[in-house]
C-alpha cells in the first residue's frame, strides 16, 4: 500500500463493520513535563496542554513515573524517605485537567540497577539505556509505596480532598521490556515475567482492584508469542502493545493480530491495550513518514482501531507537534468514533 493513500482509500482499506467503541482514548504527555521541569514549558502551558486533550476526548494520560527520583537512596536499617514531589506535580496537573494518570513504572535508580554494559549501536556508537533492577524486589517495593500514594484511597488524595478524584488504578510494567534500548543488552523475556510477577503481587496486595499492565511490546509480531510462552499460565491482568508500522492498515493488522494470539493462548478475556503507535514527519523519529501523511494516518489508524476489541487507544504523542495529534485529527477521529 503506498504512504501517500488518500483518506477515501485508506478508510476502505480499514473497513470493519462499525460499532461503538467501548474503548478509553488518550495519549502519551511524558514530553509535557519534561518539558516542564527543564523549563521549556511554563506549568500554565502544561495545563492547558492537558486540557487541551481532555477537549478532544483523552480521558487519560500515559507518562513515566520517576523511581530514580522517587528513592534515589537504597533503604537503610529497612528505611527508605520517598521523595515524591514530581510524580505529585503530575498527578495533581492531570487531575487538575479531569485525566486520570496510567504511569509506566520504571527507570530504576542507580543503587537498583542491574550491572550490565551499556548497548552498542550499528555505527558503534555507545547508548546509556534504562536498565531494570538487579533485584525484582526493590521494584516490587517501589510499586507498593507509589500505589499506596495515588491508588484509590491513597495517602495523596486524602491530603488533596480539593483536586478531582482520579486515583491510579493501573499501572504499566516498564516499556518495551523486548527492546533492548528500554531493557539493555540480553532480553530476556522469562526475567521479564518474573519481574511483573513480583509487582504485580506486591501492588495487588496493596489495592486490590489496581490492574497491572504489561510493559507494551516493541516488536509485537515476534514478542507476542515469546512473552506468553514467558507467562506460561501466570496471570496478567492488562496486556500492551505498541503497534508501530508503516502505514494505518499496518498498525490494525498487529492488533488484531495480538487479539488473535491472546485467544490462541487461552487469554481472549485479557484486556488489551494500544498504548504506543503512531508516526512523525522527522527523520529522526522511529516511524517517520512524509508530512502529508501525518495526519490522515493518525485519523484513520484511530478510527481502525476502535472498530477492535481494544480497552485502551493511546497514540503517541500528544505533546509534539510532529506527531500530529494535537493538531486536529485525534479530536476529529474521538468524534467520528462517539457518533457513528
Amino acid at each position: 500500500m503506498k504512504r501517500c493513500l488518500s483518506f477515501i482509500v485508506l478508510l476502505v482499506a480499514l473497513a470493519i463493520p462499525a460499532t461503538a467503541s467501548a474503548a478509553t482514548f488518550g495519549a502519551a504527555v511524558g514530553s509535557d513535563f519534561e518539558n516542564q521541569t527543564y523549563r521549556v514549558w511554563s506549568p500554565a502551558r502544561v495545563m492547558q496542554s492537558l486540557h487541551a486533550l481532555y477537549s478532544a476526548g483523552g480521558r487519560i494520560a500515559r507518562a513515566d513515573s520517576n523511581w530514580a527520583g522517587a528513592e534515589p537512596h537504597a533503604p537503610k536499617h529497612g528505611h527508605t524517605t520517598f521523595k515524591w514531589a514530581y510524580d505529585d506535580q503530575i498527578v495533581s496537573e492531570m487531575a487538575r485537567a479531569h485525566l486520570r494518570w496510567e504511569p509506566t513504572l520504571q527507570f530504576a535508580p542507580k543503587w537498583a540497577e542491574a550491572h550490565r554494559a551499556d548497548v552498542v549501536g550499528p555505527r558503534g556508537h555507545r547508548f546509556v539505556v534504562p536498565l531494570p533492577p538487579g533485584n525484582f524486589g526493590t521494584m516490587a517495593y517501589y510499586a507498593a509505596a507509589f500505589i499506596k500514594r495515588y491508588g484509590a484511597h491513597g495517602a495523596f488524595w486524602a491530603k488533596n480532598p480539593k483536586l478531582p478524584y482520579l486515583p491510579v488504578n493501573t499501572v504499566e510494567v516498564w516499556n518495551e521490556p523486548d527492546n533492548s534500548y528500554n531493557w539493555g543488552p540480553g532480553v530476556n523475556l522469562h526475567s521479564y515475567a518474573a519481574m511483573y510477577e513480583a509487582v504485580r503481587s506486591a501492588v495487588r496486595h496493596a489495592s486490590r482492584g489496581t490492574k497491572v499492565m504489561t510493559g507494551g511490546l516493541a516488536f509485537t509480531h515476534s514478542s507476542l508469542p515469546r512473552l506468553l510462552n514467558a507467562f506460561g499460565g501466570k496471570p496478567i491482568d492488562v496486556l500492551a502493545i505498541h503497534p508501530y508500522a508503516s502505514t494505518p492498515a499496518g498498525t490494525v493488522a498487529l492488533a488484531k493480530y495480538s487479539i488473535a494470539e491472546m485467544r490462541a493462548y487461552g487469554r481472549g478475556s485479557t484486556p488489551i491495550i494500544a498504548n504506543e503507535f503512531g508516526w512523525s514527519s522527522s527523520h529522526h523519529d522511529y516511524n517517520w513518514t512524509k508530512a502529508k501523511n501525518v495526519k490522515p494516518y493518525v485519523y484513520a489508524a484511530l478510527i481502525g482501531l476502535s472498530k477492535l476489541r481494544l480497552a485502551q487507544i493511546l497514540p503517541f504523542s500528544w505533546t509534539v507537534s510532529r506527531f500530529g495529534l494535537n493538531d486536529g485529527p485525534f479530536a476529529a477521529a474521538l468524534k467520528k468514533v462517539h457518533h457513528r
